[in-house]
């Protein structure tokens, strides 16, 4: 990895910025962190705590925020982050650096709108499986840019195999479900239409028919926000089955522990897919004293499955895999509750 020399754009507010970080120029290059020799040779605190990548500038920092999702990769004397889908030209960003011992420092950067020529692309879809439950609760659709907002239910759809529209499918709000970049855009079906029994769903019927086939469509036409380019049409196809009525149970679930000594991941095979963004913060491993277990974790098989490749080698001595109740399947149940559930059950 070449050195280059760190530059950042002005703030209003005052930024520490940390002399050995290297910060990405254009498009598709990582912000890379120089370790200290002791640093590299045994890192004791976890990548994600030293190297974390936000949103915004220093002035909109603060703790609670959620760091840009991404891969973190260590190699030799270089702590690097990738993010997930790439810097988006003319963002604002802030990296936090830590060091043992020490106060984090805030550096910030932005990458120049003529840096790249980011074509507006859906890069995404989740859930991801082929075959979805029919009382599916939400998508998640995502770009390769940020996206101009309030003109989604123009050009995101779900059809039938006909290609027939529902118009009543998606519940429609002031303020559409984006993330803090809006490359990530939220769509949910309408509760009404799921829930049994609910007059919407008594006069209209389900959105989601059990064994019929369906899409979601994201018509061509939709402008970047820079007004660079526009949106690609896509096209996610799926096949409907079974609804999920029954609140999801970690004693359905396999996995075998890992080899004492080594770095293979752990990895956890649920009864169900689960939300591909709750999965992010909603599961760790913790040894007897509470310490969390840092680590790479990662959603797969459709979302079916979880795995955590920690940062140090797995030691002996009891372990446990801690679970959020809050965790919600593709239909929108946790394990406290039913989203939809029949009158008068009470949860077990």
């Amino acid at each position: 990895m070449s050195a280059r020399q760190a530059q950042t754009v002005s703030s209003p507010v005052p930024t520490i910025d940390d002399p050995d970080l290297l910060l990405p120029q254009r498009d598709g290059e990582p912000v890379a962190l120089r370790l200290a020799n002791c640093e590299a040779d045994h890192p004791p605190i976890g990548r994600d705590q030293r190297l974390a990548v936000f949103v915004g500038g220093a002035d909109s920092y603060h703790e609670g925020r959620v760091p840009v999702a991404g891969r973190s990769e260590h190699h030799g004397e270089f702590l690097s982050f990738t993010p997930a889908f790439g810097f988006v030209a003319g963002q604002d960003y802030v990296v936090r650096t830590r060091r043992d011992g020490e106060p984090y420092r805030l550096s910030e950067f932005r990458i120049p709108p003529e840096a790249t020529a980011a074509t507006a692309l859906v890069t995404d879809v989740y859930p991801s499986g082929d075959v979805l439950p029919e009382n599916l609760l939400r998508f998640y659709v995502h770009f390769s840019v940020p996206m101009t907002p309030h003109v989604a239910p123009d050009f995101v759809a779900l059809r039938d195999a006909s290609g027939v529209a529902d118009a009543a499918a998606f519940m429609r709000f002031k303020q559409e479900l984006w993330n803090a970049d809006r490359t990530r855009l939220t769509v949910l079906i309408d509760p009404g239409r799921i829930k049994r029994s609910v007059a919407t769903n008594l006069d209209r019927g389900p959105a989601l028919r059990r064994g019929e086939c369906y899409a979601l469509t994201v018509d061509e036409g939709w402008p970047a926000a820079d007004g660079s380019s526009v949106l690609q049409s896509f096209s996610k196809r799926f096949r409907v089955g079974a609804a999920l009525r029954e609140r999801p149970n970690v004693g359905r679930w396999r996995w075998r522990p890992p080899r004492p000594g080594t770095r293979e991941a752990l990895r956890i095979v649920f009864d169900r897919p689960f939300d591909r963004h709750l999965l992010d913060d909603a599961l760790h491993v913790v040894v007897a004293d509470g310490q969390r277990i840092d680590g790479t974790s990662h959603p797969g098989d459709h979302e079916t499955s979880w795995s955590l490749t920690p940062d140090a080698p797995w030691t002996t001595g009891d372990m446990q895999i801690v679970v959020d109740d809050a965790l919600e399947d593709v239909a929108g149940n946790n394990f406290r509750e039913l989203l939809d559930r029949d009158v008068g059950h009470q949860p077990g």
